[in-house]
C-alpha cells in the first residue's frame, strides 16, 4: 500500500500530466485555428479585451497572428509565447479563415515555442522522477522511524528482563549474606568462649604440671582412689585436647565464612552496579520512546506509516496463529483440566485483566485520515504490572516478542479456539505449558504499544477473530 506521501505526489503527477495534456492539446487546436494578418501601421496587444487594460508590445503591419477566441468586438491572439488582445475590426486585422499550417508554414517563433513546451515537458519529466526518488527515500525514512521503535522497545524489553533478573538474584544474594553474617557471628562467639575456656585449662594444665602429676596421684587414699584420679585426669586432658583441636577448627571455618562473605559483598555490588545500568538504559529508551511517539502523533506521515506497521503486524499475527493450528491441543487433553468446553461458556467468561475498555471489536472509521480500518480485538486500559489472567484452561503455543504486540501469548483453549494476550509487561508462563482457568499468564505493560499500558485481547475460532466481548461475562 502506498503511504500518504506517495499518493499525493502520484495525484501531483497526474494533475501535472493533464495540464500538460491540455496544454498539448492547445497546441494543436493553435496550429489548426484561425490565422490573421495585421493591417494596420501599429497595433496594441493588449492584457485584456478592453482598451483600459494595458499595452503588451506593438505589432506591425504584416504581422500573423494567431486567432484563439472572437469576444465582443476583440480578438484573443498569440504571438510569440504571448497571449493578448486586439481590437476586432478589418481595418486592424484580417482574418484569412480557418488554416492547418505545418512547421514549414509556422512562424520560426512559433516553432520555437513549441520546443520550448517540449524542453519544459522533458525537464518536467526528470523532475517528475527525481521526485519519485525523493518519495522512494522519504518513505524509507518513515519506515525505519517506526522499525527504530520497535527497536527501543525489544532493547527496553531487555534491559527490563535483566533489572528483574538483577533484582531478584540480589534478593536472594541478600538472604545468603544475612545466613553468612548471622553463622560467622555465631562462630566468633563461639570461638571467643571457647578461648576463654582454653586460657582457663592452660592455667590449670600450668599448676598441674608445676604439682607434677606423680604429686596429684601420690595424694589418693587408696589404690581405689588412685586409678579413679588418674582416668579423671586423663578425660580431662582429653577434653582440654579436643577443645583446642574444635577451637582450631572453628577458626578455619571462621576464615572460609570471612571469605565467602568478601566474595558476597563484592557480587552484591557488581549486581548493584548492573542493576543501575539497567535502570538507566530503560530510562533513556523511555524518554526516546516518549519522544518518537510524539513524533509519530505530531506529524501524519509518520502517523500513517505506523497504521500501516500495524496492518502489517496484524498480517503477521494470523500467519502466526494459521502455523501454530498444527500444533493445537487435543480438546480431550484440555477437558481433563477442565470439565467444560470453551463453546459452553460463551458470554460467561471473565476479564482477562481489571479495567477500562477503550477500542472495540470490528470496523472503525479514523475521522482523522478518513479511512476505515479493522481491529481484530478489544483494548483495555489497564494499570502497568496489573495480573492478567487466562480465561480458560489451555495450552501455551506461543510466549515470545511481535513487532506491533510486543510480549505476545497465544493460548489454545481446544476445538479450534484461541485467546490472543499483546502488549505484556512479564510473561510468567512459556510455550507448552498447561494453564488453567484465572491463572495469571503475564502483566500489563506497554511493549509494542502506541497508547500506554493495556491490553490487546483476542479471541478467534479456526484462526479468525470474533467478537470478544460475545464471550465476556456482561458487567
Amino acid at each position: 500500500m502506498l503511504s500518504f506521501s506517495q499518493t499525493v505526489f502520484k495525484v501531483l503527477i497526474l494533475v501535472v500530466a493533464t495540464v500538460l495534456f491540455i496544454r498539448h492539446a492547445s497546441e494543436i487546436q493553435a496550429a489548426q485555428s484561425q490565422v490573421g494578418i495585421i493591417t494596420a501601421g501599429l497595433l496594441h496587444l493588449r492584457t485584456g479585451p478592453s482598451q483600459d487594460h494595458p499595452s503588451l508590445k506593438i505589432l506591425r503591419k504584416g504581422t500573423k497572428v494567431r486567432i484563439l477566441e472572437q469576444i465582443d468586438g476583440w480578438l484573443k491572439i498569440t504571438y510569440k509565447g504571448q497571449i493578448g488582445y486586439v481590437r476586432n475590426r478589418e481595418r486592424y486585422v484580417h482574418i484569412m479563415g480557418t488554416v492547418i499550417l505545418t512547421d514549414k508554414q509556422l512562424k520560426a517563433d512559433q516553432v520555437n515555442d513549441i520546443k520550448r513546451f517540449r524542453e519544459k515537458a522533458e525537464n518536467i519529466s526528470i523532475e517528475i522522477k527525481k521526485g519519485e526518488t525523493e518519495v522512494q527515500m522519504f518513505t524509507k525514512k518513515e519506515l525505519n522511524i517506526i522499525n527504530n521503535l520497535n527497536h527501543i522497545d525489544l532493547v527496553l524489553n531487555t534491559a527490563r528482563k535483566k533489572a528483574s533478573e538483577s533484582n531478584t538474584d540480589l534478593i536472594t544474594l541478600e538472604k545468603q549474606l544475612s545466613v553468612t553474617t548471622a553463622a560467622s557471628k555465631d562462630l566468633v562467639k563461639k570461638i571467643e568462649e571457647n578461648e576463654v575456656y582454653a586460657a582457663k585449662r592452660l592455667v590449670s594444665l600450668y599448676k598441674l604440671n608445676w604439682l607434677g602429676r606423680l604429686n596429684v596421684l601420690a595424694s589418693s587414699e587408696s589404690l581405689f582412689n588412685l586409678l579413679q584420679h588418674k582416668k579423671n585426669l586423663e578425660l580431662i586432658l582429653s577434653h582440654d585436647q579436643n577443645t583446642r583441636e574444635n577451637l582450631l577448627k572453628d577458626k578455619l571455618e571462621l576464615q572460609m565464612l570471612l571469605v565467602r562473605l568478601n566474595t558476597q559483598k563484592k557480587e552484591k555490588l557488581s549486581l548493584e552496579d548492573d542493576l543501575e545500568e539497567q535502570i538507566q538504559i530503560m530510562a533513556a529508551k523511555r524518554a526516546q520512546r516518549a519522544s518518537l511517539l510524539n513524533d509519530i502523533r505530531s506529524k501524519r506521515t509518520l502517523e500513517i506509516a505506523a497504521i500501516e506497521s500495524l496492518k502489517q503486524a496484524a498480517k503477521d499475527l494470523n500467519i502466526i496463529i494459521k502455523s501454530l493450528s498444527s500444533a493445537a491441543v487435543p480438546s480431550d487433553q484440555i477437558k481433563k483440566k477442565s470439565p467444560k468446553d470453551f463453546t459452553s461458556l460463551k458470554g460467561l467468561l471473565n476479564m482477562p485483566v481489571t479495567g477500562k475498555i477503550v477500542d472495540y471489536f470490528g470496523p472503525y472509521k479514523n475521522s482523522k485520515f478518513n479511512v476505515v480500518n479493522f481491529r481484530s480485538g478489544i483494548v483495555i486500559q489497564a494499570d502497568r504490572g496489573e495480573p492478567i489472567r487466562a480465561v480458560f484452561g489451555g495450552k501455551i503455543l506461543y510466549a515470545n516478542w511481535l513487532k506491533g504486540y510486543g510480549n505476545m501469548i497465544i493460548v489454545d483453549h481446544g476445538d479450534n479456539y484461541y485467546t490472543v494476550y499483546a502488549h505484556n509487561e512479564e510473561l510468567f508462563a512459556s510455550k507448552g505449558d498447561i494453564v488453567e482457568k484465572d491463572e495469571v499468564v503475564a502483566t500489563v505493560g506497554d511493549t509494542g504499544s502506541l497508547i500506554g499500558p493495556s491490553l490487546h485481547f483476542e479471541v478467534r475460532h479456526h484462526g479468525k477473530p470474533v467478537d470478544p466481548l460475545a464471550w465476556i461475562k456482561k458487567g
